[in-house]
């Protein structure tokens, strides 16, 4: 694919983004101009309406001037002054940051990734300024400015991501076949990874933890608000049924509610955190207690908790234990980058909850806005309080988990030089010298005798006596008997020798014992001894 072709993609990608966005509010409106209206009003007034809706979810401020027969038809007080519309419906910022990541990842698989990413910026930027000129009007006038930059930033965050591999490879200074320029600053990350290692990945480590703390604290309030909006059905059925909207007004009165989602989550948040929000000048919902003012018939805010704040302060704990469950999620890797002591838990719990702190306290601040005129100027949390209570009441608790851990308070470790000379000292210092004591002999243990083969049957010894003679016979063969007697110094029992098998007796028969003594040294016939 060449440099036109991948700039004519991109441009296709950027068209492709403004469409979906513009049309998921035109769809169900130009559904009610054909079914509802039955064709009867002009068509680019509902095109207004879509291109306002989207602009207003990326953050563009709308001005508002009510003719006379509105103002009559609405029955808002102040509505006859011109007002502004702030509130941002987040779910559209979202859609588009998503749209622009799929984009971004498409786009880094063509070769020319640079000339991809200027031109699907470029391209979206003069469709939304284009979107916003085509959207003035006597009754709702957009910023054009804000139109043309701020849902540019956003498509161009999600293209940032959507392209993050490419831009590591870019890091590197290569793409492709190419050579381009370095582009790194690995200088900078060298020398301070060499002379402040610790306070640099102590620093990264508490960020993380930040991260989580959040994520866990919009996590209970996704929960929250879905048990919320389950356990208040009747009443929210109740709303449906006396705005009278018929069934697509219904089915565009439920979409922007649902583009509002995001928004009633960061304010379930501000709840947990403590501060709570308000719907309207005057009014205010916490966990201390509800106190409200006349509200617009939107079905979604009849979820909102009663007056009575009788479990309203366990919500409290929210925060608390995500900051406590983030504490022991740092503790393994504090221990690997060697930041260990007091002065490292007060680093990294600062740092945490200044993290959560930020997060919770940007969110807050562009979920609300004003949503009409009179007292619904005000409407959303206290973002300066949400950002304050939100980091306090995560970094306390994450201090309590890393000290509460041995390992980080540098109990165990607390001096690694001194442990390890002296387990060195241990292992070289030779052991103290007892009294020695007499040496025994040591009893000989008793080898086992190999059991030998039994003796051939020895010749008759050669003598001058008649070979006739029986008694010699008899004595000769008795004397070459071995006779074992048991040691006194060896009280174990010696293997028995066997017999030859000349003298042994045979099995069956009846041993005979004789007292009488061996015939060794008896006197043989003819005066002389038998061997």
């Amino acid at each position: 694919m060449n440099r036109k072709l991948t700039a004519l993609f991109a441009a296709l990608e950027a068209l492709l983004v403004v469409g979906i966005g513009i049309g998921i509010p035109l769809v169900p409106l130009t559904l009610m101009w054909a079914f509802q209206y039955g064709l009867q009003v002009d068509w680019l007034l509902f095109w207004r309406a879509a291109v306002d809706i989207w602009l207003l979810g990326h953050g563009v401020n709308l001005s508002v001037l009510l003719d006379a027969k509105t103002v009559n038809v609405l029955g808002l007080p102040g509505a006859a002054a011109p007002f502004a519309l702030t509130l941002a419906p987040l779910a559209f910022a979202i859609i588009t940051a998503l749209l622009g990541a799929r984009a971004g990842r498409r786009i880094g698989e063509t070769p020319h990734l640079r000339i991809g990413q200027l031109s699907t910026v470029a391209v979206f930027g003069t469709l939304s300024w284009l979107a916003s000129l085509s959207a003035v009007s006597a009754a709702v006038r957009p910023s054009l400015i804000g139109g043309c930059i701020l849902p540019t930033l956003v498509f161009a965050v999600g293209i940032a991501i959507g392209s993050g591999p490419r831009w590591r490879s870019l890091a590197t200074g290569r793409v492709g076949p190419r050579r381009l320029p370095n582009l790194s600053f690995s200088g900078l990350d060298d020398w301070l990874r060499d002379r402040v290692p610790r306070p640099r990945s102590a620093v990264l480590i508490a960020v993380t933890g930040g991260i989580a703390a959040t994520a866990l604290v919009l996590f209970a309030a996704a929960l929250t608000v879905a048990v919320l909006l389950a356990a208040n059905y009747a009443p929210i059925i109740a709303i449906y049924e006396g705005v009278h909207s018929g069934l697509l007004g219904g089915a565009a009165l439920t979409l922007g509610q649902l583009a509002l989602i995001p928004n009633t989550i960061i304010w379930a948040a501000a709840w947990l955190i403590g501060p709570g929000f308000s719907i309207g000048t005057g009014s205010m919902i916490s966990p201390l207690g509800t106190l409200l003012g006349p509200l617009p018939a939107i079905p979604i805010l009849g979820a909102l908790p009663g007056t009575a704040a009788n479990v309203g302060f366990l919500g409290l704990l929210v925060p608390v234990l995500a900051g406590f469950i983030a504490g022991i999620f740092l503790r393994g890797r504090l221990v690997s980058a060697g930041c260990i002591g007091i002065r490292w838990i007060a680093v990294v719990s600062s740092v945490t909850g200044l993290t959560a702190g930020v997060l919770l306290g940007a969110l807050a601040a562009l979920s609300g806005g004003a949503a009409g005129p009179g007292r619904l100027a005000d409407v959303g949390p206290p973002w300066l309080l949400v950002a304050l209570w939100s980091a306090l009441e995560v970094a306390l608790p994450v201090a309590i988990a890393l000290a509460t851990s041995s390992d980080i308070r540098g109990v165990a470790v607390a001096r690694p030089e001194r442990a390890a000379r002296a387990a060195r000292a241990a292992q070289v210092a030779p052991k103290p010298q007892s009294t020695p004591k007499p040496q025994s002999t040591p009893k000989p243990t008793p080898m086992p005798m190999p059991t030998p083969k039994p003796p051939l049957p020895a010749a008759p010894p050669r003598s001058s006596a008649s070979p006739e003679s029986p008694s010699l016979a008899a004595d000769a063969i008795t004397a070459e008997i071995p006779i074992q007697l048991p040691s006194p110094a060896r009280p174990q029992p010696s293997p028995i020798t066997p017999l030859p098998s000349s003298a042994a007796p045979q099995s069956g028969a009846p041993v005979e014992l004789s007292s009488e003594p061996p015939a060794v040294g008896r006197e043989a016939p003819h005066g002389r001894l038998a061997r």
